[in-house]
């Protein structure tokens, strides 16, 4: 099978089929791509493509670069929801092949790591989750691995102009995808240069180096400040304050969200590396390789300083190292080279083809234990082809002798696609309806169509029902009861989205809608029903 195509049509394939099947199976996910997705649809309304906006307020948190191509999507196909979730997984495609040139550049000696390289990354499942969530985080991972190729590219061409502009860019582009902390993926590995390279020639001056270094900087400075000037201008002294200091002061000083200790990191670091941590020949590779290895030591300086300072910040959280997967990829791909005898590769796969098998095997019968069981009802809607997929995928790749490092890979990489999109889809199948928005924000378009006031009770509004239900009005937020109940006495047509818990016995006739949402109920209470009971404010929660 592996011999049909080449790799890179592979990459192709197996990407073309992750993504197609994610955008079917799932909806946007709340609360993040929800939100990102409202922002646009705001700016959208508003005609503005300076500041973006959440529910009538100026959204200083992310800077503009995906809403702009969640629009460019929308100027081509239509306002709609699923070109904007191709955005990530084309930047992710984007990034597979970079960083097969990454490892062409490092390594030009051992041909095969062009190759396994995009396959270390796509099977990573880490990576293919992020690659198909709507975030900034696989943009920023794109712009540092572009601006990581470019300084190996300035080393190959003795410090080339062109390649000067594309760090730039890089930069310029890292900083409208997720703000300045695209210079903590790239300084570090630039400025620890005299560690990594070892100049050939007499004509390589260091002082020109840092020298281009700067220039390039502000290059990536120039292109930000191109939109973060006007921006700040038209936002007014709050915006401006918080995209120039806020959001960078806040998560270095003290972070203001996602708090956990230094040493979270290194406890889910092997998540990082699932599933090729049960890869045999790695291990072996691991201990046979040597740090004088220039490209060992420039994927070291790419990623130990960002790990080493995200550690330290107080804000973590996982998708913050998806830059650094690609230098992982590139160590393990370096490792996995060492192995050169044939016959280590030809069963390699096959503890890994097991670990997928045993529980394929579970989610076949999984229906059928629980009609005897009775532990949660749900779980009779899975159906019994999610598992005999993974388990035919196991088998028959299994049974496949890989002849080579790369057929290795291509055969764990795919059975851990159809992992992946087997586990996805048994997930939305039992509570798909818990994290799709589209029902309640249809329901609360319907009646502001009406003109009706809407407000949410709670202490912070995501956005989740502004895209999902194209909403075109603010919905005010009241974290306090004794607030909602005064705004209710003067908006007695208008109605109120609240949460309450599954085991509360609300009165479901005092609901006009009732939506399952996560580990909750979501319910549009109107505002005369509420002023009625009172008593509801023991069972709503904010």
């Amino acid at each position: 099978m592996y011999q049909l195509l080449p790799v890179r049509f592979w990459v192709f394939l197996l990407w073309g089929l992750l993504t197609g099947i994610s955008l079917y199976i799932r909806p946007l996910f709340p609360i993040d791509e929800t939100r990102y997705a409202a922002v646009a649809w705001e700016m959208w309304l508003r005609n503005d493509f300076l500041v973006p906006y959440l529910n009538g307020e100026a959204y200083s948190h992310k800077p503009p670069l995906l809403f702009w191509l969640m629009h460019l999507s929308w100027c081509l196909f239509g306002v709609n929801d699923w070109s904007l979730r191709l955005i990530s997984p084309l930047f992710s495609l984007a990034s597979l092949f970079l960083s097969g040139a990454v490892a062409a550049t490092l390594w030009p000696e051992r041909k095969r790591l062009a190759a396994v390289t995009p396959l270390l990354l796509l099977g990573s499942f880490f990576w293919m989750i992020y690659g198909t969530l709507t975030m900034f985080d696989m943009l920023l991972a794109f712009f540092a691995l572009l601006g990581v190729y470019s300084l190996l590219k300035l080393v190959a061409s003795r410090l080339s102009l062109k390649y000067w502009i594309v760090l730039g860019i890089a930069i310029g582009g890292g900083v409208l995808s997720k703000g300045p902390v695209i210079l903590l993926h790239i300084l570090p590995v630039a400025l620890s240069a005299p560690w990594w390279h070892q100049p050939k020639t007499v004509e390589f001056r260091w002082k020109h180096w840092y020298l281009g270094l700067l220039a390039a900087v502000f290059i990536g400075a120039v292109i930000a400040l191109c939109w973060a000037i006007p921006a700040g201008i038209a936002g007014g002294e709050t915006y401006r304050k918080a995209i120039f200091l806020g959001q960078t002061s806040g998560r270095l000083v003290k972070s203001f969200a996602h708090q956990l200790p230094w040493w979270w990191y290194l406890e889910i670091l092997p998540l990082l590396l699932l599933p090729w941590l049960l890869w045999r020949p790695l291990w072996a590779g691991l201990r046979k390789m040597t740090y004088q290895d220039i490209g060992i030591r420039f994927c070291l300086a790419w990623a130990l300083p960002v790990f080493i300072a995200f550690s330290l910040v107080s804000g973590k959280r996982i998708h913050y190292l998806l830059p650094l997967v690609p230098a992982l990829a590139l160590i393990m791909a370096r490792a996995i080279d060492e192995i050169t005898e044939p016959e280590r590769w030809k069963h390699a796969h096959l503890i890994i083809m097991t670990a997928f098998g045993v529980p394929a095997a579970v989610l076949m019968v999984l229906p059928w234990l629980n009609d005897i069981y009775h532990w949660r009802d749900e779980l009779s809607l899975v159906s019994p082809l999610w598992g005999g997929l993974l388990v035919v995928s196991a088998v028959v790749f299994g049974l496949n002798q890989a002849k080579e490092a790369q057929e290795s890979a291509f055969y764990i990489c795919a059975a851990s696609l159809i992992a992946l999109i087997t586990l996805s889809g048994v997930f939305f199948a039992v509570k798909g309806e818990r994290y799709d928005t589209k029902a309640t924000a249809q329901a609360i378009g319907a009646l502001m169509d009406e003109n009706r006031a809407i407000a949410f009770y709670g202490s912070k509004y995501h956005g989740q029902y502004h895209f999902t239900g194209r909403l075109k009005a603010p919905i005010t937020v009241i974290p306090d009861f004794s607030e909602l109940s005064a705004w209710a006495e003067s908006h007695q047509s208008g109605y109120i989205i609240a949460a309450y818990s599954e085991t509360e016995a609300v009165p479901l006739s005092l609901i006009r809608y009732h939506f399952p949402f996560k580990g909750r109920h979501i319910g549009l209470l109107s505002c005369l029903t509420l002023l009625a009971h009172p008593e509801l404010s023991a069972v709503l929660k904010p």
